[in-house]
């Protein structure tokens, strides 16, 4: 693995966590949940429930 694949893996893994979170406990609609939500999508280019989906389990390829 080269560093550059392991810096990616690292930042997909933290990106990951902080969207279960997010998914987790920010569900009541307020203006702060959204947000937080509209802050992840900036960081990551999609939204929460999107990144898990398509990088959920990624390091199994």
């Amino acid at each position: 693995m080269t560093p550059d694949q392991y810096y990616q893996l690292r930042k997909h893994h933290a990106l990951l966590e902080e969207a279960k979170q997010l998914i987790k406990y920010n569900q009541r609609n307020k203006a702060v949940d959204m947000v937080k939500f509209i802050a992840f999508k900036q960081k990551a280019g999609m939204m929460p429930a999107e990144y898990i989906e398509r990088h959920d389990n990624c390091w199994k390829d």
